[in-house]
């Protein structure tokens, strides 16, 4: 018999969902949480709300993580299981293992391994330059890796890139607007992008996390440094076909404008050749302004000023001091 959770509406509207995670207590969720221990086998212990991301999350002692996802975003869900499926055990860095998942009410549960670590987030900030260039030069080793699978044609993450492309083309503008992006920068938006000519297809297949940033990157303190020890959030991940597209996100907020930094990105990654840096810039700025999901005014308050912000030109050399 299917568990029926009657406080969960099954078609809920974007802002009931919101409300929902955000304002119900952690005693609203625990009927099915229970329902996900029993049905599943999970170990006794006591759950801990995990109050990170965009779904709740709640873990099990230290060793398992559940993510409930509304109808509204389900496809970040079903991402994390699929990708899952697809990496498998092929990183030198720890990813989620999903050992479960199903669906209530039209709500999708994810069980999956909980990884070693504390969030980057939470200690980034005090790292000295020295620990934050260790990391970095991480990352862009991870990234390298990623990119460097071997991915079977038919894999279920694989989008459409010329359709996904002209989605973010048609989506650009008024998420810029919804996000307050101020109305000079706005519009001058549709004449830089039309001004370049932007090449985001690098001719093969690869997956591409979206979101490599110190919140979804677990550390570790060895000898006195912070290491890589995982990585999380798969929920945006996708199969495509432009690498400036997944190195977009360590550049802005793990380098954050300093120029070393970029550099040591960039080397560790080692698939990617700079050349014309004007050209690059460019291609870069632009991907920003496209990338799903960009709250600008948030990328802009995560990488110091050092000079006037009055336009996407002034803007793209302080975000890309290549």
């Amino acid at each position: 018999m299917d568990f029926i959770f009657q406080d969960l509406p099954s078609a809920p509207s974007y802002e009931q969902s919101c409300a929902m995670l955000d304002d119900n207590p952690d005693e609203f969720w625990q009927p099915l949480l229970a329902y996900i221990r029993e049905k599943h086998g999970l170990h006794c212990g006591d759950w801990q709300r995990i109050h990170a991301g965009g779904n709740v999350l709640f873990g099990l002692n230290d060793s398992l993580i559940v993510k409930v996802v509304p109808p509204n975003w389900v496809y970040q869900g079903q991402a994390e299981i699929d990708a899952s499926l697809l990496l498998g055990n092929e990183l030198s860095v720890a990813v989620p293992e999903v050992l479960a998942s199903g669906t209530v009410n039209n709500w999708l549960y994810v069980v999956m391994t909980r990884l070693p670590g504390i969030s980057l987030a939470d200690v980034w900030q005090e790292l000295s330059h020295s620990n934050k260039l260790a990391l970095v030069w991480q990352v862009g080793a991870f990234t390298r890796e990623l990119h460097q699978l071997a991915l079977p044609a038919d894999n279920k993450m694989k989008v459409n890139w010329a359709e996904y492309i002209e989605q973010l083309r048609e989506d650009c503008l008024p998420r810029h607007k919804r996000k307050g992006v101020s109305e000079d920068l706005v519009a001058q938006i549709e004449p830089y992008l039309a001004g370049k000519e932007l090449v985001f297809d690098d001719g093969v297949d690869l997956f591409i996390h979206m979101d490599l940033h110190p919140w979804n990157l677990m550390v570790e303190q060895k000898d006195g440094l912070y290491r890589l020890s995982g990585v999380l959030d798969f929920g945006d991940a996708i199969v495509g076909r432009s690498r400036l597209l997944e190195l977009l996100t360590p550049l802005l907020f793990m380098c954050q404008g300093n120029a070393e930094l970029v550099q040591a990105l960039l080397e560790s990654y080692a698939l990617f050749e700079v050349g014309d840096k004007e050209m690059v810039r460019e291609q870069l700025m632009a991907i920003a302004l496209l990338r799903p999901a960009c709250d600008f005014n948030f990328v802009l308050s995560q990488v110091p000023q050092t000079g006037e912000r009055d336009t996407w030109q002034q803007i793209s050399r302080q975000l890309f001091p290549l």
